[in-house]
């Protein structure tokens, strides 16, 4: 059935079930502008009201659709059932102004979209009622609720068209923005390079308190998470793998062929449809002539155009490939007669066949069922993980379980922010090199409890106890000294190499001895590579000299010329840039009307009894 659903009502799924979601009506905190209401029903509005049954029958129907029909814990928990009622909101809202303007949907208008749908027609393309019942049964919708589908949906185009119709914006504007886009600089700049940080002269505790004071804000650190953390990989699992000489032998039948590599020969090649020329070239060569000299002066070829690289016996034509194969190195042959004309061959390389014995084939073996058997096991695992995490196991009893034949590495990470950076008293600010997956669940997880295991890249699996939650913080001037002295440092070595560099430009009146031409695409200045510097020199908006400051290198920049790349208009990206301004526009706007019917209609939301139906579910 479901094969069934995919194949024939795929349409009908977008169309009747997530059409608004499509169309960029996404906001989930639309409900949140107007408080609960007391009563059965999870969402109303002033004529309309949505019950629990019906709200879970759209919750299942959603899970039916799709290809893995997670179970009813999995949409609550992956929030699948947020998107539902977010789409039942917005049915409710549309349906609901549309009948305040009085807007109707014709039915002949319905018709013609129950014709058009390509789900509903037979092999000649006509349409069928049989398909139209069946298609409707497999996607669950009744025929009343799918004539409310197409009503709703037309409400929404008639609704959405005045600002979906935004196809175009002025052409100066589009216009502006390319040229923005093409804008060159004609600059002329210095590079000075930052003096050691050796040469400055250490401050005293007073100096770095004052500076500390100073910039105290910069050094405060958000709310943040300590925790532990461990990694599943095979490679914990490879002591465990038992594999016995028999299933050896049976890999090893099955690929000792890929061990082996065929004889080649590397071959020069001449085919012609003269027999006579064939005849006099290979005369010249059994007289002492050079190969290549004789192919470009009789047929006009160089040894590029005759060397026809290294070839295994099958893919010569049968007629000369045992001649070949057979011949000794530096052999001239031919001329042989093929179905391509007469060719004449000469051997200039060969390449002999290769096998490798039975033990290192038997070790590769060995080492790849380890690899794949260690994956297979690690699976198993996880099962036992799970259990041992229901049963309220923390990581350190998990790791001393008899899952593991070695001792596992238990991680921590400390001071671990919401946008996953790495706080710390006395060093800069990092970034945590996980994927987004690894700080959701850091944050997902209560304090004291442990994730879920979760899949992170490849066959590597992670399990996170949340240690600690750290308030946001400013650190005291102690706990912070080391850091304030690098920052210092840094800012005084700057400065007075700033001090410097004015002294060496004002001896030679501020004249700038280097000269260049940048586009806003470039990524580099001379030797410097750094694409935040180009940036930072085309938001300078004037003439004057400029200093900036790239890794350890300070700039004087000085802008002579702001022009205008010459480019082709392209209509390509002229229609690009339309479509991205077009779509913004439209989500913007949609969203802020969403949330200005929610409120016209007085939408409610009261999820008390669908929340208590959910608990109950988890209960039992």
């Amino acid at each position: 059935m479901l094969r069934s659903l995919r194949n024939q009502t795929q349409s009908i799924f977008f169309k009747c079930f997530l059409f608004l979601l499509i169309c960029g009506f996404a906001l989930w905190g639309v409900g949140d502008l107007t408080g609960g209401s007391q009563g059965r029903s999870v969402l109303s509005v002033e004529n309309q009201k949505i019950s629990v049954e019906e709200a879970l029958n759209e919750i299942n129907r959603a899970r039916y659709m799709l290809p893995d029909r997670p179970s009813l814990e999995d949409a609550i928990k992956n929030g699948m059932y947020k998107s539902v009622l977010n789409k039942l909101e917005q049915e409710m809202l549309i349906n609901e102004e549309a009948k305040f303007l009085d807007l109707n949907v014709p039915l002949s208008e319905q018709m013609k979209l129950i014709k058009e749908e390509k789900a509903f027609k037979d092999p000649l393309g006509k349409f069928s009622q049989n398909k139209f019942i069946q298609s409707l049964k497999n996607a669950g919708l009744s025929e009343e609720k799918y004539l409310d589908n197409i009503k709703t949906e037309s409400n929404f185009k008639q609704l959405s068209m005045p600002i979906m119709n935004n196809d175009y914006y002025n052409e100066k504007i589009i216009k502006k923005i390319i040229d923005w886009q093409n804008e060159v600089r004609d600059i002329e700049y210095e590079i000075f390079k930052i003096i050691n940080k050796k040469e400055i002269k250490k401050p005293s505790d007073d100096i770095l308190k004052t500076f500390y004071n100073k910039n105290k804000k910069s050094y405060e650190i958000p709310l943040t998470r300590d925790i532990r953390y461990l990694k599943l990989t095979p490679s914990y699992f490879e002591d465990q793998v038992v594999i016995n000489k028999k299933r050896l032998d049976e890999e090893y039948k099955i690929e000792k062929s890929n061990y082996k590599t065929e004889e080649t020969r590397e071959i020069l090649q001449i085919t012609t449809q003269n027999e006579s020329k064939a005849n006099e070239f290979v005369d010249l060569i059994k007289k002492g002539k050079n190969f290549n000299d004789l192919a470009k002066n009789i047929f006009n070829l160089q040894k590029s155009d005759t060397n026809i690289g290294f070839l295994k016996k099958s893919d010569l034509p049968l007629e000369s490939s045992d001649l070949v194969f057979n011949a000794q190195l530096n052999k001239t042959l031919g001329p042989i007669k093929t179905k391509f004309g007469f060719s004449i061959y000469k051997i200039i390389t060969i390449s002999p066949k290769t096998e490798a014995n039975y033990e290192v084939i038997i070790k590769d073996i060995r080492n790849k069922l380890i690899k794949e058997l260690s994956v297979e096991i690690l699976f198993e695992k996880l099962d036992e993980i799970e259990d041992l995490i229901a049963e309220g196991n923390n990581i350190d009893e998990i790791i001393k379980s008899n899952i593991f034949k070695k001792k596992i590495p238990i991680k921590n990470l400390k001071k671990i922010s919401r946008q996953g950076f790495i706080y710390s008293y006395e060093e800069e600010i990092s970034f945590l090199d996980k994927k987004p997956e690894f700080i959701k669940n850091v944050w997902n997880t209560e304090v004291n409890e442990l994730s879920d295991i979760f899949n992170s890249n490849e066959d590597n699996y992670y399990i996170i106890e949340i240690i600690n939650e750290n308030k946001s913080e400013i650190p005291t001037f102690e706990q912070a000294k080391n850091k304030v002295f690098d920052q210092w440092l840094k800012q005084a070595s700057i400065l007075k190499t700033k001090e410097k560099f004015k002294n060496i430009l004002s001896s030679k009146n501020n004249n700038l001895s280097l000269k260049s031409s940048i586009k806003r695409k470039d990524k580099t200045l001379g030797n410097i590579d750094d694409q935040y510097l180009i940036n930072r020199i085309f938001e300078i908006d004037n003439k004057e000299l400029e200093i900036l400051v790239s890794a350890n290198n300070l700039i004087a920049i000085k802008i002579i010329k702001t022009r205008t790349d010459n480019y082709n208009f392209n209509e390509k990206t002229f229609k690009d840039l339309n479509l991205s301004f077009s779509k913004s526009f439209f989500n913007d706007i949609s969203n802020y009307y969403v949330q200005h019917l929610a409120s016209k209609h007085k939408l409610e939301r009261n999820f008390e009894n669908l929340e208590n139906f959910f608990v109950g579910q988890e209960n039992n």
